[in-house]
């Protein structure tokens, strides 16, 4: 075996500058006495001091020339035998770490010492300016979940479509008055998120913005809860009494949202309020000013219903004032990608994840219907982001959005089905692995939820379906296992 033959000169000797130069710290390597035998151009520009103005100069020497505001540690090191560090100004007021290393002979004795150099002036304007931009980035993050959120400003909201771009005009000339607004469209497609928007574009911005879900508050509370009661108004009422929401809002808006499920007999009074801008609350008689915005939002036809006798008339008419009509998201499909991929910028960032939908994700995206509107667009992608990584392909989309729902069978006479084959219902699966009781269950909870979907909340499905909401909330519940 040829054995390899050793070039007997060094070839690192001849680079060791070079080498040196390369590092990014400065590099001071003095000997046991404390005389600079070779620096780092990183050194250099660190001290304002050239390699011949450095090297053959004791320490001590060039504390006295001012490069360094305290002893130098390389004696330090030699004495002990161990590493040492500092912090040393130089002469120009910029301070450095000083980390230095000894370099022992083989018997042991420390024969050199070499010191590394960092500027920490640097690091900390490098720190600062990160922390700087973090802040940024924080803030703009914030700003953006608030436009997409809560409602941030006119300028956050997502408008590619032409009828949105007008909404928006008009929301603008809106927000600057302090008119009645009423915002109209199916669940889902922001009222909140407008009436925050014209709240936040209203001189009434920096005062309070109360949300009060008139669907959700039981109707032997309702007035209560707006208006508020005085000290003993009944049974259970706190002794000192409490404000309601239209005084928690003074200065500012209260946005009632679902108005249309508001029970008659509390309408008359919210009209009152209204004309004459002032309150009663429950168990007293003595009436109250109050000044708040009202912004009224429901995905009801309200003109219909007081045609009905269902909504006061008069209260209508008090409400159209400014009315804002949001139009559904498979009204405007050229504002579905825009929403989409803002949505998935957002909770990308949010959950630190890295995701992209593909091209056929895409067309299933701009061609689906979006029952659910901008709300079921966002809580789909959270969804997708959250169990996704890389790629969002076609194959990680629900279901209903990928294959079209099966056509009724037509009318008239069918076709004998196969012998031993089992009935099918029209366009449905048959799932004979379950008890009878669970399908029924299942298809109950499934029908209820399609319901509200499309008659827009419980209030109102119950109504046309000729059920309770108690009754709904019981069979949904049933049907969940709870």
């Amino acid at each position: 075996m040829r054995k390899k033959v050793q070039n007997h000169r060094d070839p690192v000797a001849g680079h060791l500058d070079a080498i040196l130069d390369s590092i990014e710290d400065g590099v001071f390597i003095a000997d046991r006495d404390g005389y600079a035998l070779k620096v780092n151009a990183a050194y250099e520009q660190l001290t304002g001091m050239t390699k011949a103005e450095l090297i053959g100069k004791n320490v001590e020497e060039l504390k006295k020339e001012g490069l360094f505001n305290i002893a130098p540690i390389t004696p330090e090191i030699v004495a002990t035998g161990r590493p040492a560090s500092s912090i040393q100004v130089t002469r120009d007021n910029r301070s450095m770490t000083i980390d230095g290393k000894p370099v022992r002979d083989p018997d042991g004795t420390v024969s050199l010492v070499v010191l590394y150099a960092r500027d920490i002036t640097l690091m900390a304007r490098m720190r600062e300016r990160i922390s700087r931009q973090q802040e940024l980035i924080e803030t703009y993050q914030h700003q953006m979940d608030f436009f997409i959120r809560e409602g941030g400003g006119v300028t956050g909201f997502i408008a590619e479509n032409s009828a949105m771009k007008r909404l928006m005009d008009l929301l603008r000339r809106v927000a600057a008055t302090d008119a009645v607004a009423l915002v109209l469209g199916e669940t889902g497609v922001g009222k909140e998120l407008f009436a925050r928007m014209i709240h936040e574009a209203s001189p009434r911005r920096e005062k309070p913005f109360v949300k009060v879900d008139c669907a959700s508050i039981p109707e032997n509370l309702i007035e209560s809860e707006l208006f508020g009661y005085a000290p003993g108004a009944f049974t259970g009422a706190h002794p000192k009494g409490r404000v309601g929401f239209f005084e928690m809002a003074g200065g500012g808006t209260i946005f009632l949202d679902e108005i249309g499920e508001m029970p008659l007999a509390l309408q008359s009074k919210l009209l009152r309020v209204l004309q004459d801008r002032e309150l009663t609350p429950v168990g007293s008689s003595k009436a109250r000013k109050t000044d708040v915005r009202v912004i009224a939002a429901t995905n009801r036809n309200l003109e219909n219903e007081a045609k009905l006798g269902t909504f006061r008339s008069d209260l209508f008419f008090r409400l159209r004032v400014a009315v804002l009509e949001i139009p559904p998201l498979r009204d405007r499909p050229d504002d579905i990608l825009p929403l989409a991929r803002l949505f998935l910028q957002r909770f990308g960032s949010r959950y630190r994840k890295r995701v992209a939908f593909s091209l056929e994700a895409e067309r299933i995206f701009a061609h689906y219907n979006w029952p659910g509107n901008v709300r079921e667009l966002e809580n789909l992608i959270e969804g997708l982001v959250i169990t996704c990584d890389g790629e969002i392909a076609a194959d990680d989309l629900p279901t209903a959005m990928r294959v079209k729902e099966c056509p009724l069978p037509a009318a008239g006479p069918q076709e004998p089905a196969a012998p031993g084959a089992a009935p099918a219902g029209p366009g449905l699966p048959a799932d004979y692995e379950r008890p009878y009781k669970e399908v029924l269950s299942a298809f109950e909870r499934d029908y209820l939820e399609r319901a509200i979907a499309h008659f827009g909340s419980v209030g109102e499905a119950a109504r046309r379906l000729g059920l309770d909401r108690t009754t709904i909330f019981r069979k949904m519940k049933r049907a969940a296992g709870e």
